[in-house]
């Protein structure tokens, strides 16, 4: 053969050649294949993977690959046998870029996917391939670059379980269906988050915005969890890690103590509430900013910080409030219950019973700031509040505590160890400059109320995890004292029952009685409070207490007795009792002196009724009382340490 004609057969040859290797191609059992590959990946990723169905390569310059009936195994801790199946997977594939160790996938779409994902009470989850992270990565110049393209979703399910009460399932597509590079991610789920009912929808941008972990990934969504409904509208740098996030939320809900179990904040039980700002995310930290809204009756604004980083654990805050009702926030006392409802103490009593959380107090760290300018009260005129919250380790401290207090100034610190068993409780408070008749509010109405100013200081020990429990076990001191001021001469008169005197006033007018001082000096033993000074001294009479406030049996059992320093001839000069429950405490005269002064005059009268008025008459022999002296006693047993006596009660 010559050399001209072996040339002209040899293309013919190759062209045969490569029209053979094409039909071998075309006429291959891609199924063949499906072991291998199978047998590859589940090497790969520590976990059994096969592929089912039919396994198909459809030829040309960018080859479409597809494969049905794909089954991933889940973790062997898992009660569910499958984590995830597909029922058809197909892509593009074109061959050029492969020359570069490039892989290029212009086109993916999934049809059918079903995910079920897990995490256990150990922590552990079956999305973790414990193979791929214990494996050494492969150095950039032997690993083949991948680059998405197109990638649509069609009939999407997930699965989420965990040890919490989370049973959540959701579909996922693409909204565009199976056409359109930029067709955005729907997202409907519904079942139960940490055992509360779960019903939320999003919306995400176009699949093709998850290739660049950089940019700003647009995300809508809105639902709700529980009672707790939220709506929020932002970007999300990195959503596979929630980096990045930048949203406009408003929520709304029953109460915010309903946040705990979703994000574990401990919030108090509050009324109904809505808010609305700015939420962001980066590094474990989530940030609500400017945010406004009210809670019940009351407006609330400011930013919120938690750190959520293990070794931190810290929420920060500085909130304001312009008009705040105190009944908004009893929950800090526990006289709310979660759900935000009032919860009254149980039978007659008045004092809340509700145990604090030791959970919610050792959660996390905290700072955090409030201010509030006008308060809203039944009981008392406050303003002006300032407190300072920290709690560390399980530790929390208010200073300051800070309270306007009819017109006056209440400053205090109080601290609580719920590292103890049951908590205990410290609070050191004084007041200054309070106005007797905003204190009183009836005192008011008389143009002769005192205007004196009343002062006080109180340090007090307690233990328990309520209120009721705390103030029932309280051990210290408490001392009020006003040094000056003026009193109704009808109200003075009327304590001694002195009806010579009280005529005459009803006649002419009521006029001012100069007060020199008044001091209350009580000492408290496992919530036993007993009265060691009650003393009201004016330039007419002399009036003292005695007895004792329980808060262990919320009891009070006192006497007020008025001592004239002047004469009156018609005096029956009988104490009067206040005595009863907290919740219905009763005032009245003690009638064994009246009616025994009155049945004297009586049996005197049958002898002579000149000497009737004799039982009758009082002669005016108080004395001015030390006021210096035991208002400086009163002042140093209130700055005593308490001394704890707490004694083990069933």
């Amino acid at each position: 053969m010559t050399t001209k004609r072996r040339r002209r057969i040899w293309p013919a040859i190759l062209a045969v050649i490569v029209a053979l290797i094409a039909l071998a191609i075309y006429l291959f059992n891609w199924n063949m294949l499906r072991g291998p590959i199978s047998e590859r990946v589940s090497d790969k990723l520590g976990r059994q993977f096969a592929i089912t169905g039919n396994l198909n390569v459809r030829l040309g310059w960018t080859p479409t690959i597809t494969a049905e009936g794909l089954t991933l195994a889940n973790v062997p801790w898992s009660k569910t046998p499958t984590m995830a199946t597909l029922q058809k997977l197909e892509f593009d594939l074109p061959l050029k870029p492969l020359l570069h160790k490039e892989v290029q996938l212009p086109r993916v779409v999934l049809t059918g996917p079903d995910v079920t994902l897990e995490q256990n009470a150990q922590g552990q989850n079956n999305w973790t391939f414990e193979k791929l992270t214990s494996t050494p990565a492969q150095s950039d110049a032997s690993s083949p670059a991948v680059k998405l393209g197109q990638v649509n979703v069609d009939n999407g399910h997930v699965h989420y379980l965990d040890a919490e009460g989370s049973d959540v399932n959701a579909t996922v597509a693409t909204r565009n269906g199976l056409e359109g590079a930029s067709a955005a991610i729907d997202i409907g789920a519904k079942g139960a988050f940490r055992k509360l009912g779960f019903n939320v929808s999003a919306t995400g941008g176009g699949v093709l915005d998850l290739r660049d972990a950089d940019k700003p990934y647009p995300l809508e969504a809105s639902g709700t969890v529980g009672q707790t409904r939220f709506a929020a509208k932002g970007t999300v740098t990195n959503p596979q890690k929630l980096g990045g996030l930048s949203l406009n939320f408003n929520l709304s809900g029953q109460s915010l103590a309903q946040l705990f179990p979703i994000l574990k904040l401990p919030l108090p039980a509050t009324p109904p509430y809505r808010l609305a700002g700015h939420l962001q995310h980066a590094n474990q930290v989530w940030q609500l900013q400017r945010f406004t809204g009210r809670v019940g009756n009351s407006d609330v604004s400011g930013d919120f910080a938690v750190d959520l980083a293990p070794a931190t654990k810290m929420i920060t805050a500085d909130l304001k409030s312009r008009k705040m009702d105190l009944a908004d926030f009893s929950g800090f006392i526990g006289a709310r219950s979660e759900s935000g409802q009032p919860a009254p103490p149980k039978g007659d009593r008045v004092l809340p019973d509700n145990p604090f959380s030791v959970e919610k107090l050792n959660i996390a760290n905290a700072d955090v700031k409030f201010s509030g300018a006008q308060i809203v009260n039944a009981s008392l005129p406050l303003d002006n509040l300032q407190a300072h919250l920290f709690l560390k380790d399980g530790v929390l401290t208010l200073d300051p505590l800070n309270v306007g207090v009819a017109g006056g100034h209440v400053v205090s610190k109080l601290t609580l160890d719920s590292t103890t068993t049951p908590l205990k409780t410290a609070v050191d408070a004084s007041a200054t400059r309070l106005q007797l008749t905003q204190l009183v509010p009836d005192l008011g109405k008389s143009k002769e109320a005192s205007a004196g100013l009343v002062g006080g200081k109180a340090r007090l020990d307690m233990q328990g995890n309520s209120v009721a429990k705390m103030l029932g076990s309280a051990n210290g001191n408490v001392a009020v004292i006003m040094d000056g001021g003026q009193i109704s001469k009808l109200l003075m008169r009327l304590t001694n029952l002195d009806l010579a005197n009280l005529v005459p006033i009803l006649f002419t007018g009521d006029k001012p009685v100069p007060v020199r001082c008044m001091v209350a000096d009580l000492g408290a033993t496992n919530g036993d409070a007993t009265i060691k000074t009650l003393i009201l001294d004016t330039d007419k009479q002399v009036v003292t207490g005695s007895g004792n406030i329980n808060f262990r049996d919320e009891h009070i059992d006192m006497a007020l007795k008025t001592n004239p320093k002047d004469i009156s001839l018609v005096a029956f000069r009988g104490p009067i009792d206040i005595s009863g429950s907290f919740k219905k405490p009763s005032v009245r005269p003690s009638l064994p002196q009246p009616v025994g002064r009155a049945a004297a005059a009586v049996g005197l009268a049958f002898i002579s009724p000149p000497l009737a008025l004799l039982p009758l008459v009082d002669i005016g022999t108080a004395k001015d009382t030390p006021c210096a002296q035991m208002m400086d006693e009163a002042s140093t047993h209130a700055n005593q340490t308490p001394v704890s006596s707490h004694k083990t009660r069933p």
